[in-house]
């Protein structure tokens, strides 16, 4: 086995130290260890879900929408977690199933000595504005929420009004003006540390500063657009 008798030494200062049994984690820049560690992180938050048995956020679509065709059948489902390494983000209907499902994954992560890090975990309401009598969204009248107030370790978990993940910047008022922000000086910043290499050299055709453009600014202007809800006013401000 990869991992059987595997021992490791340090060096500090030039020096290395006496070798050492390695008991817990994955070696860095393995070919299977982003595989391991995927089968692990799966088979934790199994038992996560399982324990906390909360069902998280329901998700519907309507007919002919970009997920599913005129004729497609479909069904409502729900989402609880979403997962890439060892980033998670849980979405849960009320602070309750939170709660519940935080407590089940320290539970069960430090079993498989994992350790959730307090100080890299937020908690975000999303904005929910009043109704009138007749189903009216009355704006800027917001719903009062509760205040979420769970503790970790004798460490409580931030509130926070956004968060990065996977490079996108999510607010709780779910519109998309701070990330275009983030993008567009993104892509200006791309854009200009090809000023003197590529769009100021007469040598280059337009042809190839095109290719240059859609390879190298582009992508950094659109990424995570895949998720993006605009306005007209803000689809005007990338085109």
């Amino acid at each position: 086995m990869l991992y059987k008798d595997s021992k490791a030494k340090v060096k500090i200062n030039g020096e290395l130290s006496d070798s050492f049994d390695i008991e817990t984690g994955l070696m860095q820049g393995g070919i299977p260890s982003p595989m391991l560690f995927n089968i692990l992180f799966d088979f934790v938050i199994r038992k996560v879900i399982e324990e906390a048995s909360v069902a998280g956020v329901k998700f519907s679509y309507g007919n002919n929408d970009f997920f599913h065709g005129s004729r497609e059948k479909y069904e409502n489902f729900n989402v609880l977690a979403l997962l890439y390494a060892d980033d998670l983000v849980a979405m849960c209907e009320s602070t309750d199933d939170l709660e519940k499902f935080i407590r089940s994954f320290e539970k069960i992560t430090q079993k498989f000595d994992l350790t959730m890090s307090v100080k890299k975990t937020c908690i975000m309401t999303l904005q929910q504005l009043k109704e009138d009598q007749h189903g009216k969204v009355l704006k800027g009248q917001e719903v009062d929420h509760p205040n979420i107030d769970i503790n970790i370790r004798n460490q409580k978990i931030e509130t926070v009004d956004s968060f990065t993940y996977q490079g996108c910047t999510i607010t709780r008022d779910q519109r998309q003006d701070t990330e275009l922000e983030i993008r567009l000086a993104e892509a200006a910043r791309a854009f200009n540390m090809l000023r003197y290499s590529i769009w100021h050299r007469k040598s280059v055709s337009i042809a190839s500063r095109l290719r240059i453009f859609r390879a190298c600014v582009l992508p950094v202007l659109l990424y995570g657009s895949e998720v993006w809800s605009l306005t007209t006013t803000q689809e005007r401000r990338i085109t």
